[in-house]
């Protein structure tokens, strides 16, 4: 739990405007430790939520395709507990490619240290990644879609050791227009017979598109029992007659 408070630490001073970009750290005024798991992980949610910089957040990601605005990606919050709701929003109303498709899937892989792995990178996220929930919206016409993603209280929480980590993502999966054509809206239908009593229409078989795809990290602390409480306020001495 000390390194992933360190970790919130050093993350809540370093907002992200694109999940490639980076930013300079600034430092967090000291606090006093929690005595406690479930203040030291409500401590960790605290800090993950609160940027020092007014020009960055963490909660906020512009995604881009060839220098162009495809999506903005809004977080509630980078930090969960196990057994809470992750809401995104997804906001298309500044866009320059039209995204026809969307797919959120939340998602959980291992990184094993090289020095020690057998397996390459790719592979080991193939064997690795568990999904836990996906939702997928059309956004042929939308200007916003909301995403509601449940984190299991059974799943496993993110850990970190000095050979293999456990990471949370949000995994964001777009169809877009092909650039080639244009970001208008395409055409839906295309008419088969038409004649004085009136049209009819089909929906199209083809649509020119490209896809890809773009992670997010999230952080996943565990959730307390309350045989965790009991335990954490037991009395440390007890008389014995």
């Amino acid at each position: 739990m000390s390194q992933l408070l360190d970790s919130s630490r050093r993350d809540s001073s370093l907002g992200l405007l694109s999940p490639s970009a980076t930013g300079a750290q600034s430092p967090i005024v000291g606090r006093g430790e929690p005595a406690t798991m479930e203040g030291a992980i409500s401590l960790a949610i605290q800090r993950s939520n609160s940027g020092t910089t007014s020009k960055l957040s963490v909660n906020r990601f512009e995604i881009f395709r060839s220098g162009n605005r495809v999506a903005i990606i809004m977080l509630a919050r980078p930090a969960y507990r196990l057994g809470e709701v992750v809401p995104v929003v997804v906001d298309f109303h500044e866009s320059e490619i039209r995204c026809l498709w969307l797919r959120v899937t939340l998602e959980t892989s291992e990184h094993v240290d090289p020095d020690i792995a057998l397996r390459s990178s790719a592979s080991i996220l193939r064997v690795s990644r568990r999904i836990f929930a996906t939702q997928h919206e059309s956004t042929i016409s939308a200007d916003r879609v909301n995403f509601n993603l449940a984190i299991p209280n059974s799943s496993t929480p993110e850990f970190i050791t000095s050979g293999v980590n456990l990471e949370w993502k949000l995994r964001f999966e777009y169809m877009t227009m092909d650039q080639a054509v244009g970001g208008d809206v395409p055409e839906l239908l295309e008419e088969v017979v038409e004649d004085e009593r009136g049209t009819v229409s089909v929906a199209v078989e083809t649509m020119p598109c490209e896809t890809f795809e773009v992670t997010l990290p999230l952080h996943v602390y565990g959730g307390i029992s309350k045989f965790d409480d009991i335990h954490e306020q037991a009395p440390k001495w007890f008389d014995i007659d």
